[in-house]
């Protein structure tokens, strides 16, 4: 694991492999770790990064609030302190967020860009107010209590029977989350803009994975936009396919950037 300074924070990556690079950003209450199946995958032919937000996994967190742009912009910084221009930016859920954030500020610095189990649309009235109450959560009962509610839901009901180890291990990386980055994420997350304007606008190849067993994020719940440089994958999994079919989202993820 490296560490950078980037802002008021030490923010951590894990860098392997060479050739084009592909940036991995992981979802809320998660870190590199999500992708522990994935990197390997991948970093034989291409160069990985995959990036802690604020917060999570060890990076920092220096207590300030925060938008979802900011850490867009951290990633941006990130880049270049390491002297990396081009990129393919693949976000899961948060980090779908912070990747349609990078593409709406930094769009030059993007070869394509991919939403795994994302959405380019703002939350509800109704999904606000679940931000506040997973705010009140992790406050009244702390980040433990908060994320064992959480990680059953993310994935497929027969994924928590066959894959108990990767649920236990969702739990454990979530536990390591930062409580108060927790809570300033849930509002960020509360706060940003729709931005199927970007998906729709950006003149970029763009993948959209999408879960068929997803609760968190339904199969028509991902973007507005539908033309040709945008390439939808369907996976039989829930909001986790990086951990419940790591070998299908690889080949995904490869077979996009090799085409693009």
């Amino acid at each position: 694991m490296n560490t950078i300074k980037v802002g008021k924070e030490e923010l951590s990556y894990i860098e392997k492999g060479e050739g084009e690079t592909i940036v991995l950003i992981h979802g809320f209450c998660g870190s590199t770790d999500y992708w522990e199946y994935i990197i390997p995958l991948l970093a034989d032919k291409y160069h990985v990064l995959a990036v802690n937000l604020r917060g999570h996994g060890t990076s920092s967190f220096s207590g300030e609030p925060f938008q979802i742009e900011d850490l867009a912009k951290d990633i941006k910084e990130l880049l270049a302190r390491l002297g990396i221009e081009k990129i393919y930016m693949f976000g899961h859920s948060l980090g779908g967020y912070v990747t349609l954030a990078f593409a709406d500020l930094f769009i030059e610095s993007l070869k394509g860009f991919g939403l795994i189990h994302s959405t380019a649309y703002p939350d509800t009235e109704e999904g606000k107010a679940g931000r506040l109450n997973a705010i009140q959560k992790i406050q009244d009962l702390g980040i433990i209590e908060f994320v064992n509610g959480l990680v059953p839901n993310l994935f497929a009901d027969e994924s928590l029977v066959k894959l108990t180890n990767e649920v236990e291990k969702a739990k454990t990386i979530g536990y390591g989350t930062n409580a108060l980055a927790a809570m300033e994420t849930q509002a960020a997350m509360r706060n940003r803009p729709d931005r199927n304007d970007v998906v729709d606008e950006a003149n970029l190849p763009i993948l959209l994975v999408k879960g068929t067993k997803d609760k968190v994020v339904s199969v028509n719940q991902v973007a507005s936009a539908s033309s040709s440089n945008i390439f939808e994958v369907r996976l039989e999994t829930g909001h986790m396919s990086m951990q419940e079919a790591p070998n299908d989202l690889a080949k995904a993820i490869h077979s996009f950037v090799k085409e693009n």
